[in-house]
């Protein structure tokens, strides 16, 4: 038996022990969910859940230790992007209690994880963007790449899940039949833009909006070296996460995966995020270096990268396996009601 933690467990990870307990192997996958928010804790498919303490309290490593002793867990895997910087520098600390954490350097999750360091090392990869501090900042950006002829977005720096994305359009952000729409992306208008950097007290990335399909790379990597990788089309989007998919292989976005993971060291999970554009070609968005939402998808195409991390931290050999890939399959995900005292 193999008993895995989960950070940051919630509806979006139900498909992910899903994917660890129906294995290659036949093993037995003991699974712990944790989750910060009591409302938010998945209850479905997990073998034992906790309420934790926020990461940014000082009890919550020490609390995660005593519920790794508890529940004698084998293997940690995060889950949370904000929270990867805490589970890179506590690794000795947790791993002296005798669990592996999936977890890459801290150098590597600086380097590739950080949105602005990113585009610093790879600007020729990705579209043109700006890190915005005050209001003339934006002006500069939007005369720089021709806003409104040429589209623009936004993002935060340390939010995942879609959280902090718009796309600017002075036509759409003043449509009203479209705000939440699912699916749907969220327009604002510039003058909406300004006023919520107002009251934001985060840097605020502008980035030249690339048209095309959403497209991601997911890999396994082993300090540097990328050991499998499957990709797919996202047709439809939500959550940050893709609705509906389909398995594609992109030789440039596995190219630019295997060269980020070599310049960075890179090591476990890790989903890159690009735009793919009408010719094939792509645009690189952002890295991940962590589990993802859509690794079930890959599971179920024959990658079960989830499952081999497992094995991997483990100390099993898991490059000289040969997986059968179904390139032709399809993904749309539904979310089931579960009603509960």
């Amino acid at each position: 038996m193999i008993r895995v933690l989960i950070t940051g467990c919630s509806m979006h990870s139900y498909d992910l022990i899903r994917a660890l307990k129906d294995n290659y192997d036949g093993d037995e996958i003991y699974v712990v969910g944790i989750n910060c928010d009591d409302t938010a804790l998945l209850r479905k498919g997990v073998d034992a859940g906790y309420v934790v303490p926020r990461i940014t309290e000082e009890s919550y490593i020490p609390t995660v230790i005593d519920i790794c002793e508890k529940e004698k867990v084998d293997v940690i895997l995060p889950f949370i992007t904000a929270e990867l910087p805490i589970m890179a520098e506590n690794r000795e600390l947790l791993e002296s209690h005798g669990v592996k954490v999936s977890i890459s350097s801290m150098e590597s999750i600086l380097a590739s994880g950080n949105k602005v360091e990113l585009a610093k090392h790879y600007p020729d990869l990705m579209p043109k963007q700006m890190v915005c501090k005050k209001p003339l900042d934006f002006f500069r950006f939007a005369d720089e790449i021709g806003y409104p002829k040429k589209p623009m977005c936004c993002k935060l720096p340390n939010r995942c899940g879609g959280l902090g994305f718009c796309i600017i359009d002075e036509e759409k952000g003043r449509d009203l039949t479209i705000y939440n729409k699912f699916g749907m992306n969220r327009y604002i208008t510039f003058d909406m833009l300004l006023e919520l950097a107002k009251n934001c007290h985060e840097d605020i990335i502008m980035q030249e909006y690339e048209e095309g399909l959403d497209y991601s790379m997911c890999v396994l990597a082993d300090h540097g070296r990328v050991l499998h990788a499957l990709g797919f089309e996202g047709y439809l989007m939500a959550f940050g996460s893709a609705m509906f998919a389909g398995i594609k292989q992109n030789e440039q976005a596995l190219a630019i995966a295997k060269q980020i993971v070599a310049d960075t060291g890179l090591d476990g999970n890790v989903c890159f995020d690009f735009i793919l554009k009408e010719d094939g070609s792509v645009k690189l968005l952002e890295t991940n270096p962590r589990l993802s939402a859509s690794l079930p998808f890959i599971a179920k195409a024959g990658l079960n990268l989830p499952y081999l991390r497992c094995r991997q931290l483990l100390g099993y050999d898991v490059e000289n396996i040969h997986p059968e890939i179904n390139y032709k399959l399809r993904m749309s995900k539904n979310y089931e009601s579960e009603y509960f005292v």
